[in-house]
């Protein structure tokens, strides 16, 4: 489709006929809210907007007559001398296009006036006579007082009279006498008008010569003179009479606006997309005009279309009045050939583009493609210099060398360019802070990649090539580390995983022949035996049997428990009744070592979610180690009490043996705190208990101090 001529000949011929759709719709809308804006001339010099034209005028043309008189061409009249502007009989400008307006203003022996210097208006008095002989009307204002034929000069014309006040210094030398602006900066000025609106100053020869003043309406004599009509240019005219002839088709151009400008957009769209493929051919297609410099072509594009345009809007205005036709024709030629010339234009440069050829095919391409290859070996001579420079001093060297550099730079820049050093500086310093800041971002990421390294994660690792040159080293030095730390950890996993399933399997060995001898010491035990030493004998081995069963029990317990492997079935339990239920299962044991049980349980429920199986175990093995280790005849303190949205147990009981051990070393696997190993025990309940809490989500706490044992078990309250 994009590679289609007849869609692509259909885009070109449609695009300027719906430009021209669009073009006449909105000319039309500007165009006919400018003509229904527009008064009658007898409305329109009644209006404010009038007054506020023609009172403008004559202040600015005060001004003028005051300082600027210079300009204007000069005949003297007496002691009069009369200025005239540029000779206009017709006066237009940008404050007004009232027709036939004149204008005589005198201040002192100055008098400025646009009427045409003749021979009939050589002198003040016969200026005066002219305006007063035009079939026009009069105004005047002379000494403040206003004298108009105009109702709304007459009342209305005061308020504009502040505009008038002009205040300025003369320079007298020679005989001459030359008005300058007054300018407030002047404070000796300022001062002098403070005082009198006329001073002389005394300060030297020079300034004895200079003389303020201050022009007010008072000194002015104003004669006007104005017919009630506006003028019309002619490409004003031509424009009003193009909206009136497409007036009947205001409601197909209401319509069609909208329509044109999505089609022209979707066409605009298609061809953009479409330039340059054609059929038979996969790269973009470039012809001899594509290989001509862009510079040229949008030279010669631009001066012709100004060149039509220019020439167009002087022959509308030329040939409106007898050859309006004629005038529409040339206006349609000029617009088809300049989007003739345009469209050239943009179809080049859209295919360069494409083709990447752009700045390869231009002269600016080519002139900064040459000054760029300068600029960057100039650039790698010195970075290279700089680079042997820089890598031979400390880094606080090198921080004071590049402060250093950066305030002669400074200096450098606003002493030689001024203005344009100061903001060559700012630039420089945005630039440096942008780098500084890049440098502070890179220190950042190494913190926190440090940070997650320190918490156990070495799954990530730095890209030396996103960090600047002075990090990168430092990078890859991290990432060795990492990659160190991360070999260690995983041949402790991996050793660990051995271990467990060491444990393992040899409990599962250890366990086939240990229900063997279970089951035949039950055996045995079932016999009538009559020899009191074989009884003994049968009790020894099924006591033995009993605990060697018990340990291998534990042991798979303990690895199932470090590994995480145990299924748990999470419930709300009441771990008060579970804590009572378990203090009266082993009371009879507690009562054999005359250890008195101290309680303090707080009321009501307390529940937690837990596996209830395995927060048993916890209890069962703590409460197991206090029956088998704590002082005989001593109190044991189990204690229970609600901190915020957790619930804390606690455990305390005096050792019967020292404990001349850590609390870590204790949570271990196969250690005691009998030390002799001759009591029951497997030096497992403490870890497998401290694993069970931690997978259930609660934390396990050991303290010892002196003697005292103390466990705390710690679960949120749900």
């Amino acid at each position: 489709m994009r590679k289609s001529k007849l869609l692509k000949a259909i885009g070109y011929i449609a695009i300027p006929i719906l430009a021209l759709i669009i073009i006449l719709s909105v000319f039309y809308e500007i165009g006919k809210e400018d003509l229904t804006n527009i008064k009658e001339d007898s409305e329109y010099f009644t209006s404010k907007s009038f007054l506020n034209n023609f009172m403008g005028v004559l202040a600015s043309q005060t001004q003028n007559l005051i300082y600027h008189n210079d300009r204007y061409q000069s005949i003297t009249d007496g002691e009069i001398k009369l200025f005239y502007n540029n000779g206009n009989s017709t006066y237009y400008d940008y404050y007004t296009n009232i027709k036939d307006y004149y204008y005589v203003i005198s201040y002192d022996n100055l008098v400025l006036t646009n009427i045409e210097l003749t021979t009939e208006t050589d002198t003040l008095e016969k200026l005066i006579n002219f305006l007063n002989n035009q079939d026009a009307k009069k105004a005047n204002i002379i000494n403040g007082n206003v004298e108009a034929e105009s109702e709304i000069i007459s009342n209305k014309s005061i308020q504009y009279f502040e505009d008038f006040k002009n205040t300025y210094y003369t320079i007298t030398s020679e005989n001459e006498v030359n008005n300058y602006p007054y300018t407030t900066e002047d404070s000796e000025l300022e001062e002098a008008l403070e005082n009198s609106t006329s001073s002389v100053s005394k300060t030297d020869s020079e300034r004895l010569l200079k003389t303020y003043h201050t022009a007010t309406i008072n000194d002015l004599k104003i004669y006007t003179s104005y017919k009630e009509e506006l003028l019309v240019r002619n490409n004003d005219a031509f424009y009003r009479k193009l909206v009136k002839q497409l007036e009947p088709y205001e409601t197909q151009m209401f319509y069609a606006l909208p329509i044109c400008t999505i089609a022209l957009v979707i066409i605009c769209i298609y061809l953009i997309v479409a330039i340059g493929h054609v059929k038979n051919k996969d790269e973009i297609d470039i012809n001899d005009f594509d290989k001509i410099p862009i510079e040229i072509i949008l030279f010669i594009a631009v001066t012709l279309v100004a060149c039509i345009l220019g020439s167009c809007i002087e022959f509308v205005g030329t040939l409106f009045e007898e050859y309006y036709n004629f005038a529409i024709s040339i206006l349609i030629t000029a617009y088809f050939v300049s989007y003739i010339v345009c469209a050239l234009s943009c179809i080049t440069l859209i295919k360069r583009i494409k083709a990447k050829t752009l700045i390869k095919s231009s002269i600016t391409g080519r002139l900064l493609k040459w000054c760029f290859k300068i600029i960057t070996k100039i650039l790698r001579q010195i970075k290279k210099g700089f680079k042997e420079i820089v890598s031979s001093l400390p880094t606080t060297g090198r921080v004071i060398m590049f402060i250093f550099i950066y305030i002669i730079g400074v200096i450098i820049l606003t002493s030689m360019f001024e203005e344009f050093g100061v903001f060559l500086t700012i630039i420089i310093t945005g630039f440096l802070v942008y780098k500084f800041i890049e440098r502070i971002n890179c220190y950042k990421k190494i913190e926190e990649h440090l940070k997650k390294m320190y918490e156990g994660d070495h799954s990530n690792k730095l890209i030396p090539s996103n960090f600047t040159p002075e990090f990168q080293d430092i990078v890859r030095y991290i990432n060795d580390v990492s990659s160190g730390f991360e070999n260690a950890i995983e041949e402790g996993i991996k050793s660990e995983k051995l271990k467990t399933e060491l444990i393992t399997n040899v409990s599962h060995d250890i366990k086939t022949p240990l229900t063997s001898i279970i089951n035949y010491v039950d055996l045995l035990k079932k016999e009538e035996i009559t020899n009191p030493k074989i009884k003994e004998y049968i009790d020894i081995l099924d006591n033995k049997s009993q605990r060697l069963k018990k340990l291998t029990e534990d042991l798979v317990e303990a690895s199932k428990a470090s590994s995480g492997n145990v299924k748990l079935n999470i419930e709300k339990i009441n771990i008060v009744e579970l804590i009572k239920q378990s203090t009266g299962e082993f009371e009879d044991r507690f009562n054999s070592r005359k250890l008195e049980i101290i309680t303090q349980i707080p009321e009501g429920i307390v529940y937690i979610n837990a596996d209830s199986r395995y927060m048993y175990r916890i209890i069962e093995n703590l409460f197991s180690n206090i029956s088998k280790y704590a002082l005989e005849s001593s109190r044991v303190y189990i204690d229970i009490k609600r901190i915020g949205g957790q619930v804390k147990i606690s455990v305390k009981n005096i050792s019967k043996e020292r404990l001349n051990i850590s609390a870590d070393e204790l949570m271990q696997r196969f250690v005691r705190g009998d030390k002799s190993r001759t009591t029951e025990g497997s030096g497992l309940g403490i870890s497998i208990s401290k694993s069970l809490t931690e997978i259930q989500n609660g934390k396990f706490d050991l303290q010892v101090d002196g003697d005292l044992f103390k466990v705390e078990l710690e679960f949120d309250i749900v």
